[in-house]
């Protein structure tokens, strides 16, 4: 054993010193009262006037420029491989499914968007239904 009952004694007597030496009875505890004081905020009634004779002011947003969005799903070479990749890709699709041929490149494509979010949802759409490669293509107008 590594200890004896001897060094038991002692070190029972220690411990107990050490907790009566740090306890805080020695300290006064203070209380304190705190007020709470409620304001009411009051707002700026001064508006700003505008003069009704001054054309409003064009800004960047007036000349946003206009994007359309489509979803393509797959670009062959071969023309053979482009027939059976669009034939099942109509029938598990729908007929919105259509081809472009870009120089030697059939890319078949589906969906013409104005709004990114809706392209973004038909891209889901065809990565669940098995077109795992589909990407929109952002096209300026």
């Amino acid at each position: 054993m590594i200890f004896r009952k001897a060094n038991i004694i002692p070190l029972t007597i220690i411990i107990t010193l050490l907790h009566y030496g740090c306890s805080s009875v020695e300290y006064e505890r203070e209380d304190y009262e705190v007020t709470y004081e409620e304001k009411a905020i009051v707002t700026d009634t001064i508006k700003t006037l505008v003069d009704k004779e001054e054309e409003p002011i064009k800004t960047d947003i007036d000349k946003k420029e206009k994007y359309t969005y489509v979803v393509q799903i797959g670009a062959f070479a071969i023309e053979s491989n482009f027939q059976r990749f669009y034939q099942r890709a109509r029938l598990v699709l729908g007929n919105d499914v259509y081809y472009e041929l870009v120089g030697n490149l059939y890319k078949i494509r589906i969906g013409n968007f104005t709004n990114r979010a809706e392209a973004i949802k038909l891209a889901e759409l065809c990565k669940a239904k098995g077109y795992y490669d589909a990407f929109i293509i952002t096209r300026k107008n």
